[in-house]
């Protein structure tokens, strides 16, 4: 569960209609590591402390005008699920506001652009319109790029661009994060602790302010999408299962008065991790999410090993 932060932070910096699947897991998986798990299949809300359906999922997010939608950025049954309830949810007849993590500020002018054409062009143009970052796998995302497009729903850049994100990084203070709304103290080392172990402990200890002061950017930044100005059906931000946490992301950067976001994460299986609850241990007894969708795992290698390399 630490991974997402290395994908989000350390690549970036280097320049880098479907079925639901059963709940008991019977439905094939395209990751299949773990898939006899207990856990997978499950959907886990965590208020209620209690295992529910896919249809009382779906239920509650259509009730709920803001909406975070997590993944693990390489896991496809991930993007299947969240595309197979965004579909839903934005199919109801009225403008919604979609925020996507892999879209930045400076591609806002060619969504717009892209959204206004008249016809929709066709999809096979649209990488090169966006000019999109290869660092995320278009095949995962251009389904939900064309359920926001074909829905008429309003599509905002939730990331900070490239050199916002270097001058974030190089600067001494946090004073780079726009209109900022700082974690508190025992959250900002909750955070440098998380940075820290999803890093592998590699990190040189330089580095790691530089670091949080980037993911608050980030996170600051996808809070401001959310909050655009318009009369939406409902709000929803596509993004790393790291970013849309109760404890330490994006919640915590809306405006007071906003309503209080809905978080569904989509978290892959650990055989050591036998219980739902076992995956909010990291968390020091917050709730991290509002329901949790376990899934098989797509790679068991050693991730830290890899990065040490």
């Amino acid at each position: 569960m630490k991974l997402p932060i290395v994908c989000t932070l350390l690549l970036t910096l280097s320049g880098t209609s479907l079925v639901l699947h059963a709940s008991d897991g019977s439905a094939p998986w395209q990751s299949d590591l773990h898939a006899d798990h207990a856990l997978v299949g499950q959907i886990w809300d965590t208020q209620a402390q209690r295992f529910v359906s896919q249809d009382a999922l779906l239920e509650k997010l259509a009730n709920s005008h803001t909406l975070l939608l997590g993944e693990k950025h390489d896991n496809p049954d991930h993007h299947r699920l969240r595309l197979s309830l965004l579909e839903r949810l934005l199919d109801t007849g009225q403008p919604a506001l979609l925020a996507m993590e892999m879209l930045t500020e400076s591609q806002q002018t060619a969504i717009n652009a892209l959204s206004a054409s008249q016809p929709l062009p066709g999809s096979e143009t649209w990488q090169s319109m966006l000019t999109w970052d290869d660092g995320w796998t278009w095949e995962f995302y251009e389904p939900a790029l064309r359920a926001g497009l074909t829905t008429g729903s309003r599509i905002v850049a939730g990331n900070i661009s490239s050199d916002t994100m270097m001058q974030v990084y190089r600067a001494d203070t946090s004073e780079a994060i726009a209109a900022p709304a700082l974690l508190n103290t025992t959250q900002l080392q909750r955070l440098t602790e998380e940075i820290d172990v999803s890093h592998c402990g590699m990190l040189p200890a330089a580095q790691i302010p530089p670091m949080v002061r980037v993911q608050q950017a980030r996170d600051q930044h996808m809070a401001n999408a959310l909050t655009t100005p318009g009369d939406f059906s409902r709000r929803i931000l596509l993004a790393g299962n790291f970013h849309i946490r109760h404890d330490l992301s994006v919640p915590n950067y809306l405006p007071e008065e906003f309503d209080r976001p809905l978080a569904l994460a989509f978290l892959e299986v650990d055989p050591a991790a036998l219980q739902a609850s076992d995956y909010l241990s990291d968390a020091a007894g917050d709730r991290v999410y509002d329901f949790i969708w376990f899934t098989p795992a797509i790679r068991g290698d050693d991730y830290c090993a890899d990065l040490e390399q």
